[in-house]
């Protein structure tokens, strides 16, 4: 585990502009996948940390560290019942000596929603149960508490600019595994996109790392909430533009940044809703020590299954998933 983060090293500026804590055991190991094939490589981000792991460890490195450079005390999300996001944040939160409150939507039940629900109360969040999607937006953003200076906001999935610089981050560790020869360079990064930040960091922080690899997001989250785009490539592009702007007015001289690539062809009937594809992707990863949820990992493993397919090049999975036991 390191105690500082190479997105400082390549950028020693940003270490008084951007805050940040040592939260999340990192690097997160890349490694062969041998029995899906000799071009299949996986990044376990599911060992991001001792107790739970997963994608949101990184992002909340950064993200956490705005709230105490805030002052602030209290923070309130949002997500699904069986939100991996808010079983990080609880868990950082506790860590920190910070409250949080989790707004929930419903999910389709499964094992990862009951592991869940679990793990945040145990972790000290106040779970507040809202019905739908649109009844728990609507309670996050016209919440009285947004008047208060003790209490942070934050957006489903960690997904801000500290969040999405936090996989700005993970890029330049990438970086850092395949000049170590840990890795070869993959052609393709395959990754599932729910709330955004992590292919919208990954994307531009390929770009400033200097990685020849294409970042495919695949989306498992509902396109709109009725007319309002929510996960889209323009939703994804947005997130990118504001972290850009961000880095600019912090002295950073950006490379041109591509736009974000998001394929729509694994989702399903909904978001949290099985495939067929998914449980083959499930079973064969099970067979490589790899635990996929039906919500988000399956669905991109279905897809980097098919990529692996299709060519001989490497092609790497990001594994954004806990792993850790309940």
């Amino acid at each position: 585990m390191t105690s500082t983060r190479p997105l400082f090293n390549a950028y020693p500026q940003l270490k008084d502009a951007l805050p940040w804590r040592q939260l999340a055991d990192l690097p997160t190991p890349v490694a062969p996948l041998a029995g899906l094939g000799a071009n299949a490589w996986i990044k376990r981000d599911d060992l991001s940390h001792a107790v739970y792991g997963g994608n949101k460890i990184r992002k909340l490195e950064f993200i956490l560290a705005e709230v105490m450079a805030q002052g602030r005390e209290h923070v309130i999300t949002f997500g699904a019942t069986g939100t991996n996001h808010g079983v990080a944040t609880a868990m950082l939160c506790q860590q920190l000596g910070l409250r949080c409150t989790v707004l929930l939507f419903d999910q389709p039940e499964s094992n990862t929603v009951r592991d869940n629900l679990s793990r945040m109360k145990k972790f000290g969040a106040e779970l507040k149960f809202c019905g739908s999607l649109g009844h728990t937006v609507l309670r996050f953003y016209a919440n009285p508490l947004r008047l208060s200076p003790k209490h942070y906001f934050l957006f489903a999935g960690g997904s801000n600019i500290a969040g999405t610089l936090g996989f700005i981050n993970a890029a330049f560790e990438l970086r850092q595994q395949i000049e170590q020869g840990q890795c070869p360079m993959p052609a393709k990064i395959v990754v599932p996109v729910g709330s955004a930040a992590t292919v919208a960091g990954l994307t531009i922080g390929a770009a400033m790392a200097g990685l020849r690899t294409d970042i495919v997001g695949i989306r498992v989250a509902p396109s709109h909430l009725g007319p309002i785009p929510t996960c889209t490539v323009d939703t994804v592009g947005q997130l990118m533009k504001r972290t850009c702007h961000w880095l600019s007015r912090n002295k950073i001289a950006l490379p041109p940044i591509p736009p974000p690539t998001l394929i729509d062809t694994y989702y399903g009937e909904g978001y949290g809703v099985r495939t067929e594809e998914g449980d083959r992707a499930t079973a064969k990863f099970a067979d490589c020590g790899i635990t996929l949820d039906q919500t988000y990992t399956a669905k991109a493993a279905a897809a980097y299954l098919d990529s692996i397919d299709a060519s001989s090049d490497a092609q790497l999975y990001w594994h954004t998933y806990n792993s850790r036991p309940a």
